[in-house]
């Protein structure tokens, strides 16, 4: 029966000749016990090329281990606890934190966070504008303000919003023999901004008093939207 070569990679190699390989397809002797058999002109030169790779290869393995064997004499590898220190001090120095193991999540809270505090807002806002609306003279157009609205009335602030108001009640006063309050509706959406303390003239809205003319003497009148809309609403086919 004619005999037939076995190749073998590095790996394979290592381990014959470490002695823990000592049967593959067929029975081999101790690594340290085999031979190089005769081979002829090209199949010698070829296998030298793969002879040197071995023993290089060999040689790095060999001194791996004694590397390896001599740091297992000093203790051999980290403690856990070593290990997982110097991560924590890669991870700082990384700018890593413990909020980015689960954005999606801290996303989740940053919305229901946001969304509380514009209900908080809006809150405040309607309770705000409440009390200003119970000071106010004339309480006319009431749902004409909207929340928006009432979000920049918050923003103003009540002090500033109340002393507009008194500011208004008091020239209403002394002209009230041809003045009458604005709707509420008016003076929270645009009409309160002459009385705020920026742009407050006193006396500035009776000017018009002395000019005497066909028209400065006529009592403007002052309609109820409220009431007219459902005059109309009521007017039409199908109306309530």
């Amino acid at each position: 029966m004619a005999i037939k070569p076995i190749l073998f990679n590095t790996e394979m190699v290592r381990a014959i000749l470490d002695g823990r390989k000592t049967c593959t397809r067929r029975i081999c002797k101790d690594a340290n016990e085999c031979t190089v058999p005769e081979m002829d002109g090209m199949t010698n030169m070829a296998f030298s090329f793969i002879k040197s790779r071995i023993d290089r290869d060999t040689a790095a393995y060999l001194e791996k281990i004694e590397k390896r064997r001599e740091a297992g004499k000093l203790g051999g590898r980290p403690k856990t606890k070593d290990i997982s220190q110097k991560q924590e001090k890669a991870k700082k120095a990384n700018g890593f934190s413990e909020k980015q193991n689960n954005p999606v999540t801290d996303n989740v809270n940053v919305t229901v966070n946001v969304n509380d505090n514009n209900k908080n807002t809006l809150a405040d806002a309607k309770a705000l504008f409440e009390r200003l609306w119970k000071v106010y003279p004339n309480k006319k157009g009431k749902g004409q303000v909207s929340d928006t609205q009432k979000k920049r009335l918050l923003a103003i602030g009540e002090d500033r919003l109340v002393k507009a108001i008194d500011r208004y009640s008091l020239e209403l006063q002394k002209d009230a023999d041809w003045r009458k309050a604005q709707y509420g509706s008016t003076f929270f959406n645009s009409g309160y901004v002459d009385y705020l303390d920026e742009n407050y003239v006193p006396g500035k809205a009776t000017e018009h008093k002395g000019k005497s003319n066909a028209f400065s003497n006529i009592n403007h009148r002052q309609y109820d939207y409220d009431e007219l809309e459902k005059q109309v609403l009521n007017s039409q086919p199908g109306g309530g």
